[in-house]
């Protein structure tokens, strides 16, 4: 009798249980752990009531029934009790669907074990009913799958407790407590379990739903005193996992104690991470950590390469100290800055670019405001000669990583020379033929880089490796009168500079045409077209300026005034073309025998007026003799055959002696070239004092 009324425990058990269950799943069923607690709960309300039953059956066959429904709850009570501690420590990361069909393996197959038993005896080898005090209690022989049973379960509670004594330990008071009751309220039904499996229960009573009726009430004190369920109890796990910056804890002796999920991403796996020094988790940049952090805390920012990526990290130090003041650690927050980092390298990198657009801009208008100083300059030029300093001097500043030259046609020499250069320009040849320039062969721009085997290289460059050079021909209608010739290395040149070296060639090439030009135009213009010499407009305004040099300067200046003898002759005998033969002859003549300032003039017809400045009356006399010297080796032929010998007729008149104007010294010239034809020709004539008469 006393044995069935212990037997009502069972009972109050299953209600406990159930209350609880209910009550927790009422209300805090969303709360952490709470569903895996309501199963644990209907897990041990199933496993007493169905005990209970089992002691009340009146049969073996009844018992057998009873027995299955225990498992239920016996096979079911310690994977939810793992799955409970585990979601209630804010460790549920570890129950991973696959993690919780693994767990349920074993109580799936020792329920089918339980149930096809008959068939195989793998989990009761027997059973047998024994009346106890008007109660039927089973005595089994245990089977093989029964231990395994036995030992697989007693694991999964180990690693609950488990569980709960780190969360205890890590945990400070008064939040602890929480852990430390479900703890105690296990070890009842544990211990009643190896009790009733070393064989010392009495009449062979399963007790471990009697010691799940102590764990009831222990829970159910739980409950209400320590509210384990309330946000209190959980709320240092859930605020730090929610945060999303990374929390590290480190103790007095520098190692990491506890980290956040957040951590993770950062420094690895939290199991592996947990016990190690601080030093290794911020290398190579740890001695600067340890020495932040030593410091009373402070600021750092770190770059952190992982596996995953390289992150910026914003790392804050701050003490953990007593009431006392001494520290007993460290609690490190590790903040994500890598997306600011790089909007701040962006930007840096928008205002460089800006700053650069900037300097770019000033050097634009700065290299405009040189181009049109050098365009007016050299427009403002006369001749060729006077724009070569202009160029070197503009083209050193503008394009300092260019050089440069210009090659002019020399009708002496019969070649291209070069009259100017600049830059780093040492040139491989001063002067070459048009035949050995591809640019003026092919009367275009000819581009060569070196580097390209295949290109046409002009015959008066040297190859050289990493450089481009450019023939850009000089041409004024239709003819080539020079080369610009420049070269630039390919590295240090930028696209800009390049467009910038063609505007500004372009440039100097129009300057040097529209000079040579204007060159051709003069000439044209001071110049007799078939001689060559200088035409009578020119020697009008020569004479005034010479006339006005030799009163200044109070010296001498004579001229030469010479006529063809018999020029009208050859013209009505052999035509008007052999007649411009003989004057290109007699022009070619005084070409080569006349000093270099002094001056040659067709001054119309057969005449020619040669004006020597500085030069006294009996220089320009010899002069005059040494020209007729000369006039006798000039043999007018046709083909083969002599035909007429060139003579010629000169007058000379010197300046201040027999003039004292410009006009009046050519008409005394003119004078004494009239007596020398008048004297038989062939002869030069002074116009003194003396000879006035003719």
């Amino acid at each position: 009798m006393q044995l069935e009324l212990l037997t009502n425990a069972l009972l109050v058990s299953g209600a406990v249980y159930f209350i609880i269950a209910f009550f927790v799943f009422w209300l805090f069923r969303a709360n952490a752990g709470g569903k895996s607690f309501v199963g644990l709960m209907l897990a041990g309300c199933l496993y007493s009531i169905a005990y209970y039953f089992e002691l009340h059956s009146l049969s073996l066959a009844d018992m057998h029934y009873w027995l299955k429904v225990e498992y239920i709850g016996i096979t079911t009570l310690p994977v939810v009790w793992v799955m409970f501690t585990a979601r209630y420590s804010k460790k549920e990361h570890y129950l991973s669907p696959a993690v919780i069909a693994v767990l349920f393996a074993v109580p799936l197959l020792t329920y089918i074990m339980v149930c096809t038993n008959n068939s195989h005896h793998l989990f009761y080898r027997s059973m047998s009913m024994v009346m106890v005090d008007n109660l039927n209690i089973l005595h089994t022989v245990k089977g093989p799958w029964y231990w395994v049973n036995i030992v697989y379960m007693n694991l999964l509670i180990l690693t609950g407790n488990i569980i709960l004594l780190q969360m205890w330990r890590q945990t400070p008071i008064p939040l602890n407590r929480q852990y430390a009751a479900m703890f105690l309220g296990s070890l009842a039904p544990w211990a009643a379990e190896f009790i009733y499996i070393a064989g010392y229960s009495p009449y062979n009573l399963d007790l471990t739903p009697f010691g799940m009726t102590v764990a009831g009430m222990v829970y159910l004190f739980s409950l209400v005193h320590y509210r384990i369920f309330d946000l209190i109890p959980v709320a240092r796990s859930v605020v730090l996992e929610s945060i999303q910056d990374g929390v590290l804890v480190v103790d007095a002796r520098e190692r990491v104690v506890d980290m956040n999920a957040s951590a993770v991403k950062f420094f690895g796996n939290k199991a592996d991470i947990i016990g190690s020094r601080l030093e290794t988790l911020f290398q190579p940049a740890a001695g600067t950590a340890l020495s932040i952090m030593n410091a009373a805390g402070g600021h750092w920012e770190f770059q952190h390469n992982t596996p995953d990526g390289h992150y910026w990290l914003d790392v804050t130090f701050s003490p953990l100290t007593t009431r006392e003041g001494k520290i007993r650690g460290h609690a490190i927050i590790v903040r994500d800055i890598t997306k600011r980092k790089l909007a701040q390298a962006e930007l840096e990198r928008a205002n460089t670019e800006l700053y650069r657009h900037i300097e770019e801009l000033d050097n634009y208008n700065r290299e405009m405001k040189q181009l049109n100083e050098m365009s007016t300059a050299l427009q403002s030029c006369n001749r060729l000669q006077e724009a070569f300093p202009i160029i070197e001097r503009f083209l050193k500043h503008l394009l300092p990583s260019l050089g440069g030259g210009v090659y002019i046609y020399s009708e002496e020499c019969q070649a291209m020379e070069l009259l100017s250069g600049w830059g780093d320009f040492p040139p491989d040849r001063k002067a070459f033929s048009k035949e050995e320039c591809w640019g003026l062969c092919k009367g275009e721009i000819h581009q060569v880089g070196f580097y390209d085997e295949n290109m046409m290289t002009c015959v008066h460059v040297e190859k050289k490796k990493d450089f481009t050079y450019i023939c850009n021909p000089l041409m004024v209608e239709g003819l080539t009168f020079g080369v610009l010739h420049y070269y630039y290395p390919l590295s240090n040149l930028s696209e800009n500079q390049k467009q910038l070296g063609l505007v500004v060639l372009d440039a100097v090439k129009l300057a040097l045409t529209n000079l040579k030009l204007k060159e051709n135009l003069r000439q044209e213009s001071i110049r007799d077209p078939l001689t060559g010499l200088f035409n009578r407009r020119y020697l009008e305004e020569t004479m005034k300026l010479e006339m006005y040099k030799a009163v200044r300067h109070n010296r001498y200046m004579s001229v030469i005034m010479a006529d063809i003898d018999n020029y009208k002759v050859i013209n009505d005998r052999y035509g008007h073309t052999r007649g411009d033969q003989v004057l290109i002859l007699v022009s070619k003549l005084f070409l080569q025998n006349i000093r270099s300032g002094d001056i040659a003039c067709r001054y119309g017809g057969d005449e020619f007026m040669l004006v020597l400045p500085g030069a006294p009356p009996e220089v320009a006399l010899n002069r005059a003799e040494f020209l007729l010297q000369q006039t006798n080796n000039l043999n007018f032929t046709v083909g083969a055959k002599r035909v007429h010998q060139i003579t010629l007729s000169m007058g000379v008149a010197a300046f201040p002696t027999d003039a004292d104007s410009a006009p009046a010294l050519i008409q005394a010239a003119d004078q004494a070239l009239y007596c020398a034809k008048a004297e038989g020709r062939n002869r030069a004539v002074f116009a003194g004092r003396g000879n006035a008469a003719c």
